[in-house]
């Protein structure tokens, strides 16, 4: 069963935590939400600027919660899933600004080209987009096809959602059992937007 492969990559909160506020210098971010391949047109300066709400948080994890649905991850995640050979997965350079537009700290944004078309529509409440009818505007009761996703996948976007990327249950723990911090998990039944 799919939900018992597969978590949602989440954030969580850690309390003084460096807070991004918006990604800069990215033409078409539509590109990144729907798994476009940035290989042959990788973004050059890419930065976060800081969150001006949080000026004195300026902690350093390995992956932050922000509301661009990408995954900012450190240099240290970046090696770890690199070492993990997994298919269809691309790091692009991000650099994280201070709250004085000062280099903090070099990131990487993990970008899964591996979109899978695994909503079972008949199951999940879903609604277009008004904008693009190849995404959903809201959904509700989200459930995934059981046999959508080969086996060898880890890593994966759902076709149809923004902020969805799914990795395997055995990735995820592998990840928590290296103490890698800012990252936590959702149930795929428990996904709403």
């Amino acid at each position: 069963m799919i939900n018992d492969r597969f978590t949602i990559w989440r954030f969580k909160d850690v309390p003084n935590a460096y807070v991004p506020k918006k990604l800069l210098n990215m033409e078409r971010n539509l590109r990144l939400s729907m798994g476009v391949s940035m290989v042959d047109d990788m973004p050059s300066h890419l930065q976060f600027s800081a969150d001006p709400d949080y000026p004195h948080d300026l902690r350093m994890l390995d992956c932050f919660g922000n509301t661009q649905s990408v995954i900012p991850i450190s240099p240290k995640l970046k090696v770890f899933l690199e070492e993990k050979n997994i298919m269809n997965l691309e790091f692009i350079p991000v650099d994280m600004l201070d709250h004085n537009k000062s280099v903090l700290a070099r990131y990487f944004l993990l970008h899964s080209t591996e979109v899978i078309d695994a909503i079972d529509k008949e199951e999940t409440d879903l609604e277009v987009d008004d904008l693009n009818n190849e995404m959903y505007d809201t959904v509700d009761d989200l459930t995934l096809i059981d046999n959508s996703v080969p086996n060898h996948i880890q890593i994966f976007r759902v076709k149809g959602l923004y902020d969805v990327t799914c990795i395997s249950k055995t990735l995820a723990k592998d990840i928590d059992d290296n103490g890698f911090t800012g990252i936590s998990w959702r149930e795929i039944s428990t996904y709403s937007c």
